[in-house]
């Protein structure tokens, strides 16, 4: 069987002598006024909101001069598939472990740059992180740099935060 290959619409009336047709006609019948167009860009016009809590956005389309309304769920709260994560900065060293201490809520050991280890209870943890916390940035550095160098450095700090934290 031989392959033959469609005539493109220009080709086909070219052949036929019958239909004198002009070349607008041809333009014309290539595009089809029914066909919507590929892309509609819809803009948002309102949002409604339901008493029983549903919402509803009011959207216009230029193109087809037609306005879309389309239901949703607020994204943040209602959506089961999304899950919301909270983001949390760890610092580095002795004070990234005390925050996990306090967190988990159990017992671990810290390690010094003196490879001396110790363990720690949650509640020497969560003293030094409420100082930690409270404290300006200057000295949590000073505070960072002390916890992490050696056991006695470790200690002062732990004292005055027992202290401080009495205090308050």
């Amino acid at each position: 069987m031989k392959n033959k290959k469609m005539k493109t619409l220009r080709a086909f009336f070219s052949e036929t002598e019958e239909h004198n047709i002009d070349e607008s006609m041809i333009a014309e019948n290539l595009s089809f006024k029914s066909d919507p167009p590929n892309i509609i860009v819809l803009k948002r016009k309102a949002i409604r909101v339901f008493p029983d809590g549903r919402k509803v956005a009011l959207y216009y389309a230029d193109k087809i001069d037609k306005y879309v309304s389309i239901p949703y769920s607020d994204m943040m709260h209602n959506n089961k598939h999304l899950m919301q994560v909270q983001e949390k900065w760890i610092p580095r060293g002795n004070i990234g472990v005390m925050m996990r201490i306090v967190d988990s809520g159990e017992p671990a050991l810290i390690s010094f740059e003196d490879n001396l280890s110790v363990k720690i209870d949650v509640m020497t943890a969560q003293s030094i992180i409420n100082l930690y916390d409270k404290v300006n940035s200057q000295n949590k550095y000073k505070i960072e740099r002390m916890v992490n160098k050696d056991k006695n450095n470790f200690a002062k700090v732990a004292a005055f935060s027992h202290g401080a934290h009495t205090e308050l």
